[in-house]
């Protein structure tokens, strides 16, 4: 999702790994300008990982165009409410929501290649890496498309009114709280019961903590002290992000090899063996650990 490169907020790289939280927000920021200074970033983030994607085709580079396009998503998803879910809002996310399938089906072919091509010969493997080359062609043609230049242009204009365009621009600390706490609490109550959950309810639950996972690296450093140290292990912001996404992490397992068994059919591959029993096991034991930690946004972070 490309964005402009003029910041007019502080912008401090923090970044540990590639897809770990990259910004500072200042406290005194209100939700508009903490959505602008968290979307730029997400926009130099695919930018920076697009460049390699084209030309290198790397999965790892796929992989991090769709973390910034879940980072600049996650926000605008969470930050809406309190801005008044304007029509523009919906708008841009929406976009950036179906701009992102083919990097979806791509990843999706990654992660089968990965873990399953050396499984196979013959025609199966040949066409798990037919549709996986496909899949790629797709993402280059996409990310070098009229459309996609153009949601730069849409979004940085939103980004410039968009202070002016909603009816009230609560603190950021407000409505960022109020907006993890209902994701956590999203995350909490449907993920109570994955072992009675069907698959799709099970990918709500781990869509909806990569939604908290994205926005407590995105706005932890409004609720830590000093702000630099959420995106350190073992500050309360770190290691609270590091149980969200355990609970995505192995959510996404499941999916995943639901998803591969789909993708090795469609090539009249075996589907893979895998211990979904302890794997769900695993996800009960995540959201668990989660029910029981400390959320930091709800005090100071010493």
């Amino acid at each position: 999702m490309p964005l402009p490169d003029d910041e007019p907020h502080e912008v401090v790289d923090v970044t540990t790994t590639p897809g770990a939280a990259a910004v500072l927000l200042s406290p005194d920021l209100t939700a508009t300008q903490a959505l602008d200074v968290v979307m730029r970033a997400a926009g130099k983030h695919v930018r920076r990982h697009t460049e390699v994607l084209v030309v290198e085709r790397e999965p790892e580079a796929l992989h991090q165009v769709r973390v910034g396009v879940r980072r600049a998503r996650s926000a605008l998803s969470l930050l809406s409410p309190a801005l008044g879910d304007g029509d523009k809002l919906a708008w841009v996310s929406e976009e950036i929501r179906d701009l992102a399938v083919p990097l979806g089906l791509a990843r999706d072919l990654d992660i089968t290649v990965r873990d399953h091509v050396d499984t196979l010969d013959g025609p199966a493997r040949e066409q798990l890496l037919a549709r996986r080359e496909a899949a790629y062609d797709e993402v280059v043609a996409l990310v070098g498309s009229e459309r996609w230049s153009d949601l730069r242009t849409h979004v940085d204009g939103l980004l410039r009114h968009l202070h002016d365009e909603v009816p009230a621009d609560p603190p950021a600390t407000e409505a960022a709280a109020a907006a993890l706490d209902r994701s956590l609490s999203r995350v909490l109550r449907r993920g109570a019961s994955l072992a009675g959950a069907s698959s799709t309810e099970r990918h709500a639950v781990r869509k909806e903590a990569r939604r908290l996972r994205y926005g407590v690296q995105a706005f932890g450093s409004l609720y830590a002290v000093p702000p630099a140290s959420a995106a350190q292990p073992g500050s309360p912001v770190h290691e609270f992000a590091r149980l969200v996404a355990d609970v995505q992490d192995t959510l996404g397992d499941l999916g995943d090899v639901q998803t591969s068994r789909h993708l090795l059919e469609l090539v009249g591959a075996p589907p893979p063996d895998a211990d979904t029993d302890a794997l769900l096991r695993r996800a009960e034991t995540a959201v668990a650990r989660l029910h029981d930690a400390s959320p930091p946004w709800r005090s100071p972070v010493a």
